[in-house]
């Protein structure tokens, strides 16, 4: 492992406890128990400035690489988990695609993420 992927590797460690932590909320039923869903957000939130810092630092004027395509669907699949996520806390009623929409988009990421790792370690 070279230190190119050392940032895909926490990143994927973080995404995989707010997916763990995300299961855990799914199974209970409405409302949300605030201590679980504050862990799933504040993991959220950590992947997300690890994202921003991983974005920066391969956007900042680097040639094209595949790695770009790779953070740049972790991006789009971030934007997914964002929306999906607020309208189901914001909802009253339970919509029964969008935790579907919610777990896929975080499987995206976890697969972006991997995909993102392989070829950092591959020049």
């Amino acid at each position: 492992m070279n230190a190119t992927q050392l940032p895909f590797l926490v990143e994927g460690l973080i995404l995989s406890v707010a997916i763990a932590l995300g299961l855990f909320l799914g199974r209970k039923a409405r409302p949300y128990g605030k201590v679980k869903l504050g862990f799933h957000l504040f993991f959220f939130l950590w992947f997300t400035m690890g994202y921003y810092y991983v974005a920066q630092v391969l956007f900042s004027g680097k040639p094209w690489t595949a790695i770009c395509g790779a953070v740049i669907v972790m991006g789009l699949a971030l934007l997914v988990q964002l929306s999906s996520g607020a309208v189901m806390l914001a909802r009253k009623q339970r919509v029964s695609w969008l935790p579907w929409v919610h777990g896929g988009s975080a499987t995206l990421l976890l697969v972006a993420d991997a995909v993102a790792f392989f070829l950092a370690g591959n020049p």
